[in-house]
């Protein structure tokens, strides 16, 4: 979930949840599973409000896709 869907206080939120799911969807196509599978469920969504978004090992991936999985997972929905 984006950021600003647990969040999800009376603001809601748009378009920019769907970008941001697309990065994790990148993600788990590269490496076979989501990020964050280890942990509890709850967890999972502190993580995504508390710690930076995940990444991809740069030397695994292509630039290009590494940057693009990068520019989906802004925290800032603005962004």
């Amino acid at each position: 979930m984006a950021p600003e869907v647990v969040e999800s206080d009376k603001k809601g939120y748009d378009f920019s949840a769907d970008i941001w799911s697309l990065g994790i969807v990148a993600i788990e196509l590269a490496l076979g599973e989501p990020p964050n599978l280890h942990l509890p469920a709850m967890k999972v969504l502190v993580s995504i409000l508390k710690n930076d978004p995940p990444t991809l090992d740069q030397t695994k991936y292509s630039k290009n896709f590494v940057h693009f999985v990068n520019c989906c997972l802004v925290k800032d929905p603005k962004k």
